[in-house]
């Protein structure tokens, strides 16, 4: 139990960093493109404070954080005001786009990272292959002796976890995500409004079976990950 309420901790740790930086990188693009509407509200940092939602980042990640070893989470809409871009239409999707980039481009550059350490440090793999397994919350495996440096790997590896977890999450096209903001500027008008209006009834739904659907898509991008991780 200490064991899994570390575990918890640190993969918690590693959610909220991940979606500030989700959040600070769509409030950055925001302002390049013109519209620094977040960037006034103090939401260009990496300060969890300024992004923290209290469902999103605490309620809702500690009523499955025990049952699952996959943790989803979300931080306060960026709010962006699509008349001061220059390109209205185009600079909001890119904007909205930005989050989800940086988080697959985070788990790239921890990918990246681990693979170094597997050719500098002699026991790298032995350390990863413990990291995935603690990630996976196997009950069975042991922490003995572990090398000092292993906390960086499990911190890494779980950047590597999350960051894709949430990449899925966030492109999924539902009206209160990322996939769904860039979803509607392709619909019809009437179809839109429709599209906005059913959000509750979608989110509802997502409540049931959202998880199923993002493992379609998360399962396979992890293991592309731990096949490079492991044999590059």
């Amino acid at each position: 139990m200490p064991l899994t309420v570390a575990l918890v901790i640190f993969e918690l740790v590693v959610m909220v960093l991940s979606i500030s930086l989700h959040d600070s990188a769509q409030a950055w693009v925001a302002n390049r493109l013109g519209d620094p509407t977040a960037r006034m509200m103090g939401r260009i940092s990496m300060n969890p404070v300024k992004h923290f939602d209290l469902f999103g980042m605490a309620i809702w990640p500690i009523l499955f954080i025990f049952r699952s070893p996959l943790v989803l989470g979300w931080g306060k809409p960026v709010p962006m005001t699509p008349r001061n871009f220059r390109n209205p239409s185009r600079d909001e999707m890119v904007a909205t786009l930005a989050g989800p980039g940086v988080q697959l481009l985070a788990a790239i550059v921890a990918l990246l990272i681990l693979v170094i350490l597997r050719y500098v440090q002699h026991d790298a793999t032995l350390s990863l292959d413990i990291a995935s397994q603690l990630a996976r919350r196997n009950p069975f495996v042991s922490v003995d002796n572990l090398p000092a440096i292993f906390p960086l790997y499990l911190f890494l590896y779980f950047c590597i976890l999350v960051n894709l977890l949430l990449f899925v999450f966030n492109l999924i096209p539902l009206p209160f995500l990322d996939g769904g903001k860039i979803l509607i500027h392709y619909l019809p008008y009437n179809a839109a409004k429709t599209y906005e209006s059913l959000s509750m009834w979608m989110m509802i739904g997502f409540f049931f079976i959202g998880f199923y659907v993002i493992m379609i898509f998360f399962a396979p991008l992890m293991t592309i990950f731990n096949t490079m991780l492991f044999k590059l």
